[in-house]
């Protein structure tokens, strides 16, 4: 059947399965399934809840095949980043209605031209969208602060009257999409704290199978910048990400134990035993020493003690450095060793002159140390532009610099506290 002879159900549904199957945009996948969607003609483009989606029919009927995958995908990025269901995200949303969907608008717009600068998969759905190539990698958040200090837009022109989602201001904030349903229900009411919380809890969910997905279409790819954030975790709940991330790379399975409960078959109403080892291999933490990092030392430290005292990794090994490795300290509550509750107390740091991270993987190999993981705790800012990568699984704890992005491994970003 030919595009112009499917009803405007088909057509969504169509523009789904295309998603899915896109080696691209496949890890949407699990989001695209999230929810309802419905053609609502009181919608004058398109809207999103945080759940379900709703298209106007007059708008999207004359779109082709194309622009229409790029306004699908611009709601499912609008929920895949919690736009409307993360709880400081629906503050500033009040405070600041018309700059937060402008916002938001930039960064999506962005992200999927990111993915397809060739426009092999997508096309505009209308020339007034709003883009900035200045923004690329930006945040929400640093888009918004942006706005704000500038008071107007900065994209390549403003919506046309009656058409984009805000109407027909006069500065250049004009959305594509309805964002007066963000944070609630298609009743406009208010999303409780429990459903909040479910949706969320759900986003997760469909990334992780999206990321399965990704593999599986376009293969385990390491190095590039993580667009759609499958490798990295929430700045604000870094300690429970740190550890499932150490539990998951050494935990064994040669005994069991029901509390905790095994997370894998909760869903399905079973409850079952999670599996470890006592002692389950080394871990390498190579902290960055340079002047910023100093304060945030107790804090990070004090995480991973925690989680070594439940894990029981064989060894934690700390590696300083700058432009070379400094010094390392080992904790492993054998003789020779300290115990893990000395990883909080007993730092002692040295260096402190420049950060050149590839020094760490140059040092463990010339000591052939065998870590099961390797946990590079720094702020990111460089010299030289040498890449650090490993060999075993690694963990990149980053303080106060959400640009950056790892060679390899999964990216952790966490606020200073």
């Amino acid at each position: 059947m030919t595009w112009e002879k499917m009803k405007l159900t088909e057509r969504i549904e169509a523009v789904h399965l295309d998603c899915m199957r896109s080696p691209v945009f496949c890890a949407v996948s699990g989001i695209i399934v999230m929810g309802k969607w419905s053609i609502d003609p009181s919608i004058p483009t398109a809207g999103t809840d945080g759940l379900n989606c709703f298209y106007g029919d007059a708008f999207i009927a004359p779109l082709n095949r194309k622009k229409l995958r790029y306004l699908v995908l611009h709601e499912q990025f609008h929920k895949l980043l919690k736009h409307c269901t993360l709880p400081r995200y629906r503050k500033l949303v009040k405070d600041y209605p018309r700059e937060t969907n402008a916002a938001q608008d930039y960064v999506i717009n962005g992200l999927i031209e990111e993915m397809d600068p060739r426009f092999a998969f997508v096309e505009r759905p209308s020339p007034d969208l709003l883009i900035n190539p200045d923004y690329q990698g930006w945040s929400f958040t640093q888009v918004l602060d942006d706005l704000l200090k500038n008071g107007k837009g900065k994209g390549k022109g403003k919506g046309k009257p009656g058409q984009q989602g805000q109407g027909d201001g006069d500065d250049g904030l004009d959305t594509l999409d309805d964002h007066s349903q963000h944070g609630k229900g298609k009743d406009g009411k208010e999303l409780s704290d429990e459903d909040v919380i479910k949706i969320n809890k759900n986003i997760d969910d469909a990334l992780r199978q999206g990321e399965i997905t990704k593999r599986r279409l376009a293969g385990n790819g390491k190095g590039g910048r993580d667009v759609f954030g499958l490798n990295k975790a929430s700045q604000t709940n870094w300690r429970e990400a740190t550890r499932e991330w150490i539990q998951s790379i050494c935990v064994g399975d040669d005994q069991s134990r029901f509390t905790p409960r095994n997370k894998n078959y909760v869903p399905h109403g079973l409850i079952m035993p999670t599996h470890f080892s006592e002692r389950t291999g080394d871990i390498i933490v190579a902290c960055d020493t340079s002047g910023s990092m100093g304060p945030h030392y107790g804090m990070l430290f004090g995480e991973i003690a925690k989680i070594c005292k439940d894990v029981l990794p064989d060894s934690v090994r700390i590696v300083w450095w700058d432009t070379s490795v400094c010094g390392e300290q080992l904790f492993d509550g054998g003789p020779h060793g300290q115990g893990y509750e000395g990883i909080a107390t007993l730092l002692k740091p040295k260096g402190g002159g420049g950060t050149t991270p590839a020094v760490v993987p140059q040092y463990i190999a010339e000591k052939q140390y065998k870590p099961t993981a390797v946990i590079v705790l720094t702020d990111g800012e460089f010299f030289g532009d040498a890449p650090a990568v490993f060999s075993v699984p690694t963990l990149w704890g980053v303080i106060n610099n959400e640009r950056f992005t790892p060679p390899q491994g999964k990216v952790l970003h966490i606020r200073g506290e």
